[in-house]
């Protein structure tokens, strides 16, 4: 097989390298969102609702975190509900009812809340195919200057060689023990 025809896309490689690493990310994530520890108990379950309502008193603080009155007031609620056979959505609502959306933590996910939680994800898929889109055109385009790069170029190189000979010169007149005259049309 000659060598012309083998010659494989430089970004190939790279873009398999990223789906495997996309892939490996996602796996990684799915074992981390589902626990695999079993059922949740009663006091586990307690614990987690306790933790995903505000204390209306409060500034940000959960009602377990919080020592006042009305969070130790919705901790017995949620306990007490719990020991009932009442849902979470039912908790939910039924403290949202009591004290207002502000009781949750954690917006809903439903409606227009369901932004919050969606927008992020849109922002991030858009960025990683910005840089996608940015990557894959590093490695397209016209390789030869225009007539006027090439123009600059070769004025730089021979302005550049015209110096490297003065300096020569220069070094090779100032070993010998002697001075070189200046050049007439040079300013002095």
């Amino acid at each position: 097989m000659s060598h012309a025809t083998s010659k494989a896309s430089p970004f190939g490689s790279m873009m398999v390298r990223w789906v495997l690493i996309g892939v490996a990310a996602l796996a990684l994530l799915g074992i981390a969102t589902f626990d695999s520890s079993g059922p949740e108990t009663a006091t586990e379950r307690v614990q987690r609702l306790h933790e995903a309502f505000a204390c209306p008193q409060c500034d940000g603080q959960s009602v377990a975190e919080s020592n006042a009155a009305v969070a130790a007031e919705i901790r017995n609620f949620i306990s007490d509900e719990v020991r009932a056979g009442s849902t979470d959505t039912e908790i939910r609502d039924q403290l949202i009812g009591g004290y207002g959306g502000d009781v949750l933590l954690n917006p809903p996910s439903e409606g227009f809340s369901a932004l919050i939680w969606i927008l992020p994800v849109v922002v991030a898929v858009l960025g990683v195919a910005g840089l996608v889109a940015v990557i894959r055109r590093g490695g397209e385009g016209s390789r030869t200057a225009s007539r006027d790069d090439a123009a600059l170029v070769t004025a730089a190189r021979q302005s550049s060689a015209s110096q490297d000979t003065a300096e020569h010169d220069t070094a090779a007149l100032d070993t010998a023990g002697q001075t070189p005259e200046p050049d007439p049309g040079s300013p002095a």
